[in-house]
């Protein structure tokens, strides 16, 4: 086949892109806007008001302990009831989260946001492959992320800008209420995003199951098991440095807010970039090759990060780590979603989700007080260590299937 009849078939599979499906994908991008602001900056707010990285870890873990603890509940009621009415719900107590973070330092309100944040994210994946076909699917998922990706480069850099702005403009009297005031600017988009899913589909009673909560949905329980094991593993490995990398670059090299976001952006711009051509690396390599080979080539520069001396160093190293890491993002949900049956897509999505999320959590509380302790490096080597760990399962897991025709 042609080049040419390659990017015509890529590009009516992209017009053919469901009303709904578009929907989560502008919804997906404003939220991404907003979170690509403070992943630059919320960190650093939190160490300019004085706590420190170790308390950071626990916060942060509050909402993915959450998350991970109610995953499986909220999957069961997902495949019972309308996930429009779940997602919207979702996104107005995220949006109360946010307000009340950016707004007070207070201890006990700080953990009281992140406990509505970890009740806020529920049944994405689940609501988009309800909303697709089997053509669309892989393009739909690898579209959606590209601008999430692209969302979240913009926001990286007006988070990297926005504090000098306030101060130059004397809005903000300090580091401190300049971080705060661009997290308050960060909360707009969270409000579109918010809205983006009002005109969606409301799911019609007649296609939910019976509403009973019971695992008698669940049909395919060797191979949920199988892929969360894999995925748990990759996910403690993520926890320990993941929402770290901004204080890494502040406290190991000393770089500021601008030339954080600046890191964030290209890491973000390239990572979509990957995206875009995702499902053309799905038809050269399949989905499971696509999977494993991509992130395979991730795990030395997670240790090039590790190691880096200079600046620029770890900056290569993190954008590379993520972009071979992320290009299989999109294909990875595709690759569970069709391992599935319909009627136990969210309620199998709800036991990754939990495996994900307390993994993660995990290494919050690891990496936090490794980097308190003066241990910059370790997680990020520890980390590589895990994240070929993970690897290997899932070539165990599913490697007979890395002939698969796609």
């Amino acid at each position: 086949m042609s080049s040419e009849s390659v990017k015509l078939h890529y590009i009516d599979k992209i017009r053919l892109i469901s009303r709904d499906a578009r929907f989560t994908i502008v919804s997906w991008m404003f939220s991404a806007f907003a979170f690509g602001i403070s992943d630059v900056i919320f960190n650093l707010y939190l160490l300019k008001a004085g706590f420190g990285e170790d308390f950071l870890g626990f916060f942060l873990s509050i909402s993915m302990f959450i998350a991970g603890g109610l995953a499986i509940f909220a999957g069961m009621i997902a495949d019972r009831y309308s996930r429009k009415r779940i997602l919207l719900g979702g996104s107005i107590i995220v949006l109360v989260a946010v307000v009340i973070q950016y707004t007070t330092l207070v201890p006990v309100f700080l953990f009281f946001s992140q406990i509505l944040f970890g009740l806020g994210f529920v049944c994405w994946q689940p609501y988009t492959a309800h909303v697709t076909t089997d053509e669309e699917r892989v393009h739909v998922f690898s579209i959606r992320y590209a601008f999430f990706l692209v969302a979240s480069f913009l926001g990286s850099l007006t988070g990297g800008f926005l504090p000098t702005l306030w101060t130059t403009l004397g809005l903000a009297i300090d580091l401190l209420s300049a971080y705060r005031l661009s997290l308050w600017i960060s909360v707009i988009p969270i409000v579109f995003a918010t809205l983006a899913i009002v005109p969606m589909t409301v799911d019609k009673p007649s296609e939910i199951q019976e509403k009973v909560f019971r695992f008698s949905n669940i049909r395919s329980r060797g191979f949920i098991g199988k892929y969360a094991l894999a995925w748990s593993v990759s996910g403690l490995g993520a926890g320990l440095f993941i929402q770290f990398v901004n204080v890494f670059f502040n406290q190991a090299f000393q770089a500021d807010e601008v030339t954080i976001g600046i890191i964030f952006a290209i890491n973000t711009l390239v990572m979509a970039v990957g995206n875009f051509v995702s499902p053309a690396i799905v038809d050269r390599f399949g989905k499971l090759g696509t999977i494993i080979w991509f992130q395979g080539l991730s795990v030395p520069f997670l240790f090039l990060l590790s190691w880096s001396p200079v600046l620029y160093i770890a900056a290569i190293g993190f954008i590379s780590r993520a972009l071979f890491m992320n290009i299989a993002w999109p294909v990875m949900d595709v690759f569970y979603m069709e391992g599935l049956h319909k009627e136990e897509r969210s309620t199998a999505m709800g036991v990754i989700n939990a495996g994900d999320s307390l993994s993660r959590a995990i290494g919050l509380n690891i990496g936090g007080p490794l980097m308190a302790a003066g241990f910059l490096r370790a997680p990020f080597a520890l980390a590589g260590i895990l994240y070929l760990a993970s690897l290997v399962l899932f070539y165990i897991f599913f490697g007979k299937k890395s002939q698969e025709d796609v």
